[in-house]
């Protein structure tokens, strides 16, 4: 039986967002270890003056924070990276245009197609990547990134941090950030080698490619970036890996 076979499932987004994800994994019969790595608070902003065309959403953070204290234009394109933030888009009353098929910053890039000089804006993290930014700016838009929040590392002992991560199962991590803060906290031998002892879970493209260019070769990604699909993923994985 594979060494890392246990059912604990280390979550590591924000406190809030673990105890939000708890109660799935532990209906399936999963132990969840929370090891929040990362923090978010809202940012100070004001949208730009150019009424946007098109307003991207690249997750559920952006829509909260941003509509919290502005509102979206009748006839204004709503493009949503996910489900996950088109859910949280129609649970405050807006209707999504688009979803791209390849739920990821490249997909929404594609998805939009040559542009004629429409106004983009996009609210995001401080600390958020630019691949849509500098592929919609490149296909013809003219793109407003909005700093609408900002993500903090959490930081710990690395002798309280191992002993955490020791004992197998499964490590979630929903965001580069969440990655970067882990690799943070412990060197890079002590990194590789905490990760060795668990099944590795990524959710979504770009979480995935951060930790393979940390140097972790085996990650594993859900079909989409949502926690149902998550807990598919590492039931499937249990299934193959710890039955036997």
């Amino acid at each position: 039986m594979d060494r890392r076979c246990s059912k604990r499932v280390i979550l590591t987004r924000s406190a809030e967002d673990i105890e939000k994800d708890r109660r799935i994994f532990e209906e399936k019969g999963y132990k969840v270890v929370a090891l929040p790595l990362i923090e978010t608070r809202a940012l100070d902003f004001s949208p730009p003056k150019e009424i946007p065309d098109i307003v991207v959403f690249q997750s559920a953070k952006a829509v909260r924070f941003f509509l919290e204290r502005f509102s979206l234009k009748e006839n204004t394109k709503v493009v949503a990276v996910g489900d996950k933030t088109k859910k949280a888009l129609e649970e405050r009353g807006y209707g999504v245009d688009m979803v791209p098929e390849d739920q990821s910053a490249e997909g929404i890039v594609k998805a939009l197609g040559q542009g004629k000089g429409e106004v983009v804006l996009i609210p995001r993290s401080k600390q958020g990547r630019t691949e849509a930014i500098e592929g919609l700016k490149a296909k013809g838009y003219k793109v407003y990134p909005l700093d609408v929040y900002e993500t903090k590392k959490v930081s710990y002992e690395a002798t309280h941090l191992e002993r955490l991560l020791k004992g197998g199962g499964f490590i979630v991590f929903a965001s580069p950030s969440a990655v970067k803060s882990l690799f943070e906290n412990l060197q890079r031998d002590r990194f590789l080698l905490v990760l060795k002892n668990l099944f590795v879970i990524a959710i979504g493209k770009t979480t995935k490619k951060e930790l393979e260019r940390l140097g972790v070769s085996e990650v594993y990604t859900p079909t989409k970036p949502l926690i149902e699909e998550v807990v598919g993923k590492i039931h499937e994985l249990w299934q193959r890996n710890c039955t036997s």
